[in-house]
């Protein structure tokens, strides 16, 4: 398999950025029981769409969705591939052209029986340590989503993962279906999330 390029965006979720969610996120966002939560999620999503503007050469407000039956979204019409996912104060995008991706971050929580999680999606030969057992989980997330699968579906032949840069006390991972993945990690001013 050949290597693609794929753009990692590692998002600080504790930070304040413009609002950018279309009016039915913003109804979903209001649909949250925990306002940490709601917050979190308005950040990840209105980062999503500020970022995206910039590949896609749209105001983020007016990009239109469309969603897989698992509930991956993607841009209809368009060459640009994406996955978000967010956990904890930080959210990753990863974007490329023409080829479907995936990432996953998830934040290392203590009480969490990640090996009994994994061995129910069928995981074998898992590591001993947590932060392995941390980095099995998102890979195999990461492939999951690259697909638009379920997450207790065997991952597809022919998704490549790699393990990602994570801030401290999280794990990361990307996947390229049909390619090997080329992280580029891409870094945008703060302030800069607003200009578009």
């Amino acid at each position: 398999m050949e290597n693609h390029p794929v753009d990692i965006w590692t998002i600080p979720l504790t930070r304040e950025f413009p609002n950018r969610l279309s009016e039915d996120e913003a109804a979903r966002a209001k649909r949250f029981k925990f306002e940490e939560d709601r917050v979190r999620w308005t950040r990840a999503r209105s980062s999503l769409r500020i970022l995206l503007s910039r590949y896609a050469g749209d105001d983020p407000t007016d990009l239109v969705f469309a969603y897989g039956k698992h509930g991956k979204p993607t841009l209809p019409l368009s060459a640009v591939q994406f996955n978000l996912s967010h956990s904890g104060d930080w959210a990753v995008l990863a974007v490329s052209r023409d080829v479907a991706v995936g990432v996953d971050i998830e934040r290392m929580r203590p009480g969490v029986d990640v090996a009994a999680l994994l061995e129910r999606l069928g995981e074998t030969d898992l590591p001993k340590t947590t932060p392995e057992l941390y980095q099995v989980w998102t890979r195999r997330e990461a492939k999951t989503k690259a697909t638009g699968g379920a997450l207790f579906d065997k991952p597809v032949d022919g998704v490549c993962v790699m393990d990602i840069k994570a801030p401290d006390g999280y794990a990361a991972a990307v996947a390229l279906v049909g390619h090997k993945p080329m992280a580029e990690y891409r870094t945008l001013p703060y302030l800069d999330l607003g200009n578009r």
